[in-house]
């Protein structure tokens, strides 16, 4: 049975486009789609076998999407990491063997740290407790809240990501690494 990477409906083992939206479903094995002569009547082709031990499929554009069965079997796992303080489920009761979860979590972790940081530079209430430093004035005030709806739309990017099962790093936050 596979699964829709766009939309996540279920699709009958053999069926190459979803059956919702019509996005082609990828098969379990790695493909690269690129631009060029040979494409098919949907602008790509299928090139080169699954690189053992990867856990991932090439895109052209320089991402990637995990295997299709970790994605399916982790999915809640990637959506809770980039829900705030839910990041800890993942952490402490997440598949550790699943690249796909330690990446997700990790990317998770990290915004939950910058969000924190930047809620108690503001002032607001973090954990039932109000931050002592305050540089959320009048002047400062907007800036942290421009930030923090940054933020936001970063942990809804995420969000995305996890659900199509995207190796994608998010803008400004992917590069840092806490998480082996």
């Amino acid at each position: 049975m596979g699964y829709c990477v766009k939309c996540g409906t279920k699709a009958a083992d053999g069926t190459r486009y979803c059956p919702q939206c019509g996005a082609e479903i990828p098969s379990q094995g790695r493909q690269d789609y690129t631009y060029g002569p040979d494409m098919n009547q949907h602008g790509y082709y299928e090139q080169g076998n699954r690189t053992a031990g990867t856990g991932y499929e090439s895109r052209q554009d320089g991402g990637a999407y995990f295997d299709m069965e970790d994605v399916r079997t982790n999915k809640a796992m990637g959506v809770l990491s980039y829900l705030g303080i839910l990041v800890l489920i993942p952490i402490l009761a997440g598949n550790k063997n699943s690249e796909y979860v330690r990446f997700h979590t990790n990317q998770g972790l990290v915004l939950f740290i910058v969000t924190v940081v930047v809620n108690l530079l503001s002032g607001n209430w973090v954990f039932g407790f109000h931050s002592f430093i305050n540089f959320g004035g009048w002047w400062f005030g907007w800036i942290f809240d421009l930030i923090e709806l940054a933020l936001f739309i970063i942990a809804i990017m995420g969000i995305v990501h996890a659900c199509r099962g995207e190796r994608k790093e998010l803008p400004i936050i992917g590069q840092i690494h806490l998480l082996k």
